[in-house]
C-alpha cells in the first residue's frame, strides 16, 4: 500500500514515463502518492489497470492522461462491441471494462470449443478436458475483445487496443 520509495526514486531519476504493468488498485495508490509528491509523469499501463475509474472513492482526475493497452475499449464502434456495451449498461447501469468483456468472451469461447470438440452429455469430465484443450488449439473466436487464438500451451493471443483516460472516461486511440 506504500509505493512512496518507488515514486520518489522515479521522480528523482527524472522519469518522464512510468510503466505500470499492475492491477488498478495498486496503480490507484501510485497515482495518489505521485500526486501528493507533485510528480506528474506519463503513466502507461496494461489491461490490469482497466477498471481504475470504477474504484469507489478514487479521484478520477488523478488518472487523467493515463495510457493503457487493453484488449477492450467500450467506445469502439463495431457492432459486436456496441451491442455488448448497450446491453451491459442497461443491465448494470455501468460501462463495462476489460474484465467484463473478457468474461463475456470466455463464455462464448468455451461454447465454441465445446461445439468444435463434439462434447456430449455422455462425455466424461476427463475426456471433455482433453477435447477442450485440443479444440482451443485450432479455434479462432471473434469477441468483444477482438480475434482470439490459443497457442499449443494454452496462452491466448489478442491484439491490444490503446486507450487514454480523458475527462474521466476511456477513449480509444487510433
Amino acid at each position: 500500500t506504500d509505493f512512496s520509495v518507488q515514486v520518489t526514486n522515479a521522480k528523482e531519476a527524472g522519469a518522464e514515463l512510468v510503466f505500470l504493468p499492475i492491477y488498478y488498485t495498486p496503480a490507484s495508490m501510485i497515482l495518489r502518492q505521485s500526486n501528493s509528491m507533485e510528480y506528474k509523469p506519463i503513466f502507461f499501463g496494461v489491461d490490469g489497470m482497466d477498471g481504475i475509474l470504477n474504484i469507489e472513492g478514487f479521484d478520477k482526475s488523478l488518472a487523467e492522461g493515463v495510457l493503457l493497452l487493453t484488449p477492450f475499449s467500450a467506445d469502439a464502434k463495431d457492432d459486436l462491441t456496441v451491442n455488448f456495451v448497450t446491453k451491459y449498461e442497461a443491465a448494470y447501469n455501468a460501462t463495462p471494462d476489460q474484465f467484463a468483456a473478457d468474461g463475456y468472451d470466455a463464455i462464448y469461447a468455451l461454447y465454441a470449443a465445446i461445439q468444435a470438440s463434439g462434447i456430449t452429455s455422455e462425455t466424461t469430465a476427463q475426456e471433455a478436458c482433453e477435447l477442450l484443450i485440443n479444440a482451443f488449439k485450432t479455434l479462432e473466436v471473434n469477441g468483444v475483445t477482438g480475434a482470439m487464438t490459443w497457442s499449443e500451451t494454452g496462452e491466448v493471443t489478442k491484439t491490444p487496443t490503446a486507450v487514454k483516460i480523458e475527462n474521466g472516461v476511456y477513449v480509444g486511440l487510433e
